[in-house]
């Protein structure tokens, strides 16, 4: 009996939820020379009610072009020039976060740290219960942002073109008890975000 993969795991756990994953791959090997002629991709989609699952996996030789990420998105009725990324507040966030807003609601500016590229904040689609939420999916999977970005993740024909609103980490995940933090409580503060933008 063969070992399984973190992949092939992650596809049997999200079938057994009855999510009906489907994989891609993609191996290329380019004809140049040189060390940047490899390049593999693999990712899983999976759809439960209006939120799809995605975890993705790229590595390529050439510098920057390596990246995995698991997390929950759906579409969000907001204008496309909405940008914004949303952290567990961290002291290295004086050093490493660009642009950081402040939200106006001290609740919030006390336990995130909002990062945009304009003024806009998410007061509107967080209260305090949702705050608290995040905070305890953030114990239980680290690091974990919540994003909103139009046309985030095109590799979902169904997100194209439309902002999107998700919670994700730069984690494989495929634990069960990860999977159930992701999938159900990531799930329920994405629904109530989703719901306050209306």
């Amino acid at each position: 009996m063969s070992d399984k993969s973190a992949f092939d795991i992650l596809f049997d756990r999200l079938s057994d939820r009855g999510m009906h994953p489907e994989k891609h791959i993609s191996e290329r090997n380019f004809i140049v020379p040189g060390k940047d002629r490899f390049s593999n991709t693999k990712y899983i989609v999976a759809k439960n009610q209006s939120l799809f699952f995605c975890a993705y996996d790229s590595y390529g030789t050439s510098a920057y072009s390596s990246g995995t990420f698991t997390g929950i998105y759906t579409a969000i009725n907001l204008p496309p020039e909405t940008n914004c990324h949303i952290y567990k507040k961290d002291w290295v966030d004086l050093v490493f976060r660009k642009n950081k807003r402040k939200s106006g609601i001290n609740f919030i500016d006390e336990n995130l740290t909002i990062t945009s590229a304009d003024n806009w904040t998410p007061a509107i689609l967080l209260g305090p219960r949702d705050v608290m939420l995040f905070l305890e999916i953030n114990k239980r999977i680290t690091p974990l942002k919540i994003l909103i970005q139009h046309d985030y993740l095109s590799i979902i024909e169904e997100l194209k073109d439309k902002t999107i609103l998700g919670i994700e980490t730069d984690l494989w995940i495929y634990d069960n008890k990860d999977l159930d933090t992701l999938i159900n409580s990531g799930g329920q503060l994405i629904a109530k975000m989703t719901n306050a933008s209306v």
